[in-house]
């Protein structure tokens, strides 16, 4: 009987990122189910790459099926796998699927293209080392692992990612075939924003059931950080180059405080703030081109970093995570704590970019 296999993802990279675990460790001709617990009208969602998905996971043998959340939580009962693969296994997704499943091995494979999960808070570090001491100590749990594509302190594993990076091309020549070059962009630098919260109120306090406080007007977190980090990544750039900006599918309605973050650092080049209709897999893969591949920049500060570089190898170098520049002992001391999360994320994502970076640098050559 073929083994069974369930995947956690809303995602076309994560999914992605699960198939090639899969094909790296030998697994083929598996009934596997990609469970989405997510919204999934986002245009980065799984849901609009399901016949894609599908035929990939067929060059493997895989018998792919994809489940919504009503279809997995109106069971009473749990439902037996063999493998169970998920993005974290701490989150609320993760718990609700340790809970929905039986399996005899659970994986937490990082979230994006697999890395390895380091949160910003510590009230959320301190919740996810309990939550992982309590599955590995209790008795009649299954084999619980973190295999991450992507570790801190680790090399990765070039077998692995070559089987993501032939994935990925797949993927990408099936979408450069399918999908208009229309408004996507084909040269120039391109920013790729995170999830970019709102910021309401300087301070308020609760009292019996009412927000009191000193309130903002309408604006973007930590926006000061981001104008630095942006302005730092395009200086040195070419003046006339086009700016193609591409905001989180979240940020939707939020485009005009966008603009109005990133108008400054505009410095008289073209610009556009792209719809959020296409992820930015779909972008780089009509528009990024092997000849144009050398005249383009990407920048950004998140995770989505590391699955354009592997959608770009072998341009790869031309991925660049924004920090602002060096501007004195007053910013590497206050930033952080003025911008913490910022700055932690910063420090996460440049780790694991570095890493793969040159991962992808020694593929090549063997």
């Amino acid at each position: 009987m073929a083994q069974s296999v369930v995947v956690l993802s809303s995602q076309l990279i994560t999914t992605l990122s699960a198939l090639a675990y899969l094909r790296w460790r030998g697994l083929r001709g598996t009934r596997l189910e990609v469970v989405s617990l997510y919204r999934d009208d986002l245009s980065h969602s799984t849901r609009a790459f399901q016949p894609l998905l599908r035929d990939l996971a067929a060059q493997d043998g895989h018998d792919c099926q994809f489940i919504a959340e009503d279809s997995v939580m109106i069971e009473p009962d749990q439902r037996a796998c063999s493998l169970l693969l998920l993005p974290r296994l701490d989150d609320r997704e993760g718990q609700r699927m340790l809970h929905t499943y039986q399996a005899s091995e659970v994986v937490e494979l990082g979230e994006s293209i697999g890395v390895e999960t380091r949160l910003y808070s510590r009230g959320g570090r301190r919740e996810r080392q309990r939550m992982l001491r309590r599955l590995h100590c209790a008795d009649g749990q299954p084999v619980v692992r973190q295999d991450p594509l992507i570790p801190f302190n680790q090399p990765v594993d070039p077998g692995r990612l070559r089987c993501l990076l032939e994935l990925c091309a797949a993927c990408r020549g099936v979408l450069a075939g399918a999908t208009s070059s229309h408004g996507n962009p084909a040269g120039g630098v391109m920013l790729c924003l995170p999830y970019l919260k709102l910021q309401t109120w300087r301070f308020r306090w609760r009292l019996m059931g009412r927000s009191l406080g000193w309130r903002w007007t309408l604006g973007i977190k930590n926006r000061a950080y981001f104008r630095r980090a942006i302005g730092a990544a395009l200086r040195p750039l070419p003046a006339d180059a086009s700016l193609w900006v591409q905001a989180h599918p979240k940020n939707e309605t939020h485009h005009g405080l966008i603009e109005r973050l990133v108008a400054p650092l505009r410095s008289g080049r073209p610009w556009q703030l792209l719809p959020a209709d296409d992820p930015l897999e779909v972008r780089l893969s009509t528009g990024w081109s092997s000849e144009a591949g050398g005249s383009w920049q990407l920048l950004g500060f998140g995770t989505n970093l590391l699955a354009a570089a592997v959608f770009l190898a072998p341009h790869h170098r031309g991925v660049t995570l924004c920090q602002p520049a060096e501007q004195g002992w007053w910013r590497r001391c206050s930033d952080p704590w003025l911008n913490r999360r910022e700055w932690r994320r910063s420090q996460h994502v440049g780790a694991l970019l570095s890493n793969l970076l040159d991962a992808l640098d020694q593929l090549p050559a063997q």
